[in-house]
């Protein structure tokens, strides 16, 4: 008798149930405490040796599923030695998270357009928020960065590193970490297409002028708490340097 027969139920849509290694069942424990609040940002972890208890499980998978945690920022450092040692859960994201990020994306076969759309859409939100959000500290850091822009002497890459700063800049100021490693990790995906489209656009020394005088546009509009005129400013500028994302 076949098994749909015996139970008398269909017998599609199931799926054969993960075989998980041990370390992952530990990486779902910590992540389940940190989900429900057990766990927050700087607490102490159990040692390898009480967790090892506390779970039922060897030292080795603990250790491993710690080495895991570690590598993707969760963990951020051992605060003793010895059989007794332990870690700390991160304070703060840190540059694993946009890393991840960046991976996934990468690996994701997004297309470069995807990203720049999508890109689109994440920094005029953040612009605008900045506009209203971002302090006159704030807003001194991103001028010196255009500052650090200007000049002849400043080639396309280091014109590119410090463009990642001002736009990454103003996703901070509008006060939402998250967007600003979401910002960092979209930017990072598509470097090479970056790096290109700015050479596409002409002359490299009025292209960077160009381009600075739509910053500034940009970081004027944001000074004068303007998310419309800053929201635009913004759209121009993308649209300008990528105009295959707004076809």
């Amino acid at each position: 008798m076949s098994v749909q027969e015996e139970s008398g139920v269909g017998v599609t849509g199931w799926t054969k149930v993960r075989r998980a290694r041990v370390h992952e069942l530990v990486i779902e424990q910590i992540e389940e405490r940190i989900r429900h609040g057990g766990l927050q940002r700087g607490d102490r972890l159990p040692s390898e040796r009480q967790l090892s208890q506390l779970l039922g499980v060897s030292r080795p998978s603990v250790r491993e599923a710690l080495h895991s945690l570690e590598a993707l920022g969760v963990i951020a450092e051992r605060v003793t030695s010895g059989p007794e040692s332990a870690k700390v859960l991160a304070t703060e994201p840190s540059d694993a998270l946009t890393s991840m990020l960046r991976l996934h994306i990468g690996l994701s076969n997004f297309s470069e357009i995807e990203v720049v759309q999508t890109r689109l859409i994440v920094e005029e939100w953040a612009v605008r928020e900045a506009a209203t959000m971002a302090t006159a500290s704030e807003v001194d850091d991103l001028a010196r960065t255009l500052d650090s822009m200007d000049g002849r002497d400043v080639d396309i890459l280091r014109f590119n590193a410090l463009d990642s700063v001002f736009h990454t800049g103003i996703a901070q100021a509008s006060g939402n970490r998250l967007i600003a490693y979401l910002t960092g990790a979209l930017r990072d995906t598509v470097e090479r297409h970056r790096l290109a489209a700015m050479r596409a656009l002409g002359p490299w020394p009025s292209v960077s002028e160009g381009l600075q005088a739509e910053h500034r546009r940009i970081l004027g509009a944001i000074a004068d708490g303007d998310a419309d005129a800053a929201a635009a400013a913004l759209r121009d500028h993308l649209r300008h340097t990528y105009p295959e994302a707004s076809e």
